[in-house]
């Protein structure tokens, strides 16, 4: 075999590994692709707001919660019920650019990584069968929250990433 023939079979080989793999991961992270799934659902209500916040002056200064790679989520006020879907592991924080809570709906199995998530909020995992992961700064497991259709407050401002399954 030549070796222009061995370099054209590595090129091929190389693109036909990069397209399986973008087609094995699943869809794009388009809006509205990853959203919450029907069905099932478990109602959360977020706490109080923390004292003192609201939108204001400072909130400038301020950034609004994240996840990566994105997830659908949706703003909701203090006591509002959200609706955690089948399927999702649901978590609420505090957002001070708009002064209220910020619901993600976690439903691709991913390791998710954090930003601007500080303060009491929420979660449930209405997953099925599958645990949540929190990890902290140094990658460490901090809790594993098994499926329960229960909500409960949570202090996220240690976890820096979520693997939920």
């Amino acid at each position: 075999m030549s070796r222009t023939w061995r370099s054209t079979l590595g090129v091929v080989g190389a693109f036909l590994w990069v397209l399986v793999s973008a087609f094995a991961a699943g869809p794009a992270q388009a809006a509205g692709s990853d959203g919450p799934h029907e069905g099932g659902g478990q109602t959360l209500a977020m706490p109080p707001a923390p004292r003192g916040e609201g939108p204001s002056s400072r909130a400038v200064a301020a950034a609004s919660p994240t996840v990566s790679p994105w997830a659908d989520y949706t703003h909701t006020s203090s006591g509002s019920p959200v609706t955690c879907a089948s399927g999702n592991l649901c978590t609420g924080v505090w957002d001070p650019v708009v002064g209220k809570y910020k619901v993600f709906f976690l439903y691709r199995c991913r390791q998710y990584s954090l930003s601007h998530w500080n303060g009491v909020g929420q979660v449930v995992n209405n997953q099925v069968g599958a645990a949540a992961f929190f990890y902290g700064q140094n990658g460490q497991v901090l809790d594993v929250v098994l499926p329960e259709p229960t909500p409960f407050t949570y202090d996220w401002t240690p976890v820096w990433s979520i693997r939920n399954c």
